[in-house]
């Protein structure tokens, strides 16, 4: 009898023990979640002059036609713009079971987001000069050349939005203070979704050279031809990478709350290089994003 009673007691200590342990294993944070908004910059690629005819039938390049200095001016022009980005982010605690004696926290981390938009461009014109007439001033005698100047030019780009998938090693300050800083490593798979490609021609005509009315002080353009049309298609699917150091300050909401206290607010830059694959070409730009995050660790 005295045995079974040793038995129970024995068992009846190692439940109560097995619920103690289970208890402080579920109030130790296993994962954490993390909600971004923020704004990113454009990424910036071109395509192969045959990949932009193939994507807007109608409107071909003639031989004669050079590529405009509008290309370099549009591309850097499209690197200062920016749009918002989302991003989720789910991160597995690494050695979980150490973290009371931690200074430092590991996590490694699953992204997925929208954001950010690829765009490309493309300009090309073709002017022609010719003298049409010669002007001479009764006061003082002086010949105006009047030219005709025909400009004609094609303008073609390329915007589509993008999903991003990804993962991440991170590092972070010790989680029980009031502020905590992390750092780490990114790689984030862009996929192209919603892509447009728009076209455009223009040809204008414009006579230079003829002088003001009542007055031989200068001149200017007198406009006499303008034609255009535009098209939209539908573009190329298109892949990308980001590689980033992802740079973050945080806060908790609370010291005391057991809820709030796994709750933080944080501020986040995220600088990196971005590379896009098309047809034929790959380009590479800087990437910037930053903005605001909200987590739970749990």
């Amino acid at each position: 009898m005295r045995t079974y009673i040793a038995l129970f007691s024995v068992l009846v200590s190692g439940i109560g023990f097995s619920q103690r342990t289970d208890s402080v294993e579920t109030k130790t944070p296993r994962f954490i979640v993390k909600m971004t908004h923020g704004m990113t910059n454009n990424n910036n690629f071109d395509f192969t002059n045959s990949e932009w005819e193939r994507m807007t039938p109608g409107f071909q390049i003639p031989d004669s036609f050079q590529l405009g200095w509008g290309a370099d001016y549009q591309q850097n022009l499209h690197s200062f713009s920016s749009n918002s980005y989302y991003m989720f982010s789910f991160a597995f605690i690494n050695g979980k079971k150490k973290q009371a004696d931690r200074k430092f926290l590991a996590t490694t981390t699953i992204h997925l987001g929208y954001g950010p938009e690829v765009t490309a461009s493309k300009y090309w014109y073709h002017q022609d000069l010719q003298v049409i007439d010669t002007l001479t001033s009764s006061q003082n005698g002086q010949e105006y050349y009047v030219t005709g100047n025909r400009m004609q030019t094609i303008a073609k780009t390329y915007r589509s939005s993008t999903i991003a998938i990804g993962v991440g090693q991170h590092i972070a300050t010790n989680p029980n203070r009031l502020f905590q800083f992390e750092t780490g490593l990114d790689i984030l798979c862009l996929l192209s979704i919603a892509s447009e490609v728009r076209a455009s021609y223009y040809d204008s005509y414009f006579v230079d050279g003829l002088p003001y009315s009542n007055s031989n002080a200068g001149a200017y353009l007198y406009p006499v031809l303008t034609e255009s049309r535009s098209e939209s298609f539908s573009g190329n699917f298109t892949a990308g990478v980001i590689m980033r150091v992802p740079l973050e300050m945080s806060f908790k909401l609370s010291r005391k709350s057991p809820v709030a206290s796994r709750m933080r607010i944080g501020w986040e830059l995220n600088p990196g290089l971005a590379m896009q694959f098309a047809n034929g070409k790959t380009s590479n730009n800087f990437s910037m994003s930053g903005g605001m995050n909200f987590r739970f660790a749990f």
